[in-house]
């Protein structure tokens, strides 16, 4: 009896040692596929993350691809800020001075930011309509379209293009000046970006241009062709340096 007893303890102890080897074998087997697991999950999210368009994102229908590198001589410089070509008659432009917006882009609270620096009075608005610009003398625009701001200002494309149109019937009925401002560079270059910038172009006497959104040559080609001048700066904060040595 005492040896049937002893037997049945020891097949039970063997048999709970091999099933707690089996079942730590089996739990060793599966970490592995956990840590696999995470690591292809953190792929797929880095890999998700890489940008895909400018750091201006609201540029509508950009040409413009960060990804790929394009080449071109630029005139402007960290040694040589401000390129000039042409003549710039600057009794052109008197007071009173009015700043728009057409594409409703952040560059046009970067204009009023560079206005206030310069120190000079004049009216701003992003909205402003044809009637508004009556008895102005200068009307500086702000080129550029950005989807954020349309959507944020409730205005859709077809009306800021309908509003910019009207504004620039209303400049050449009373024989405003215009000074073309694209100050939002390269990423600032997209389909209806470009449909403001002809706009504007096809009706003033300056332009002014961060340069690096002159890639494929659309601005000094124009300026050339119709004999314009161009201001060619290569950081948005030059342009302070622009007005005020024309406007002061």
């Amino acid at each position: 009896m005492k040896k049937f007893i002893v037997i049945t303890m020891v097949i039970a102890t063997l048999f709970t040692f091999a099933s707690c080897s089996k079942d730590s074998a089996s739990t060793a087997s599966s970490t592995p596929a956990a840590a696999s697991t995470g690591s292809t999950s953190a792929s797929v999210s880095t890999a998700a993350t890489v940008p895909t368009t400018t750091p201006s994102t609201g540029t509508v229908d950009s040409e413009y691809n960060p990804n790929t590198e394009v080449s071109f001589a630029m005139q402007t410089s960290e040694a040589n800020r401000i390129v000039t070509i042409g003549t710039v008659d600057k009794s052109l432009y008197q007071a009173p001075i009015f700043v728009t917006s057409f594409g409703q882009s952040t560059d046009a609270a970067m204009l009023d930011t560079v206005m206030k620096r310069v120190g000079i009075e004049y009216k701003y608005s992003t909205n402003a309509t044809a009637d508004d610009i009556e008895g102005y003398k200068t009307i500086i625009i702000a080129v550029g379209a950005s989807t954020k701001g349309l959507g944020a200002a409730g205005i859709s494309e077809a009306d800021e293009t309908a509003r910019a149109q009207k504004i620039m019937r209303k400049v050449k009925d009373n024989g405003i000046q215009v000074i073309c401002c694209h100050i939002g560079g390269s990423g600032r270059r997209g389909n209806l970006s470009d449909v403001f910038a002809d706009m504007v172009m096809a009706q003033c006497s300056y332009i002014i241009l961060k340069e690096d959104a002159n890639f494929d040559g659309k601005f000094t080609d124009y300026a050339k062709q119709h004999d314009l001048p161009i201001s060619l700066i290569f950081a948005t904060k030059d342009t302070v340096s622009v007005f005020t040595d024309l406007l002061k």
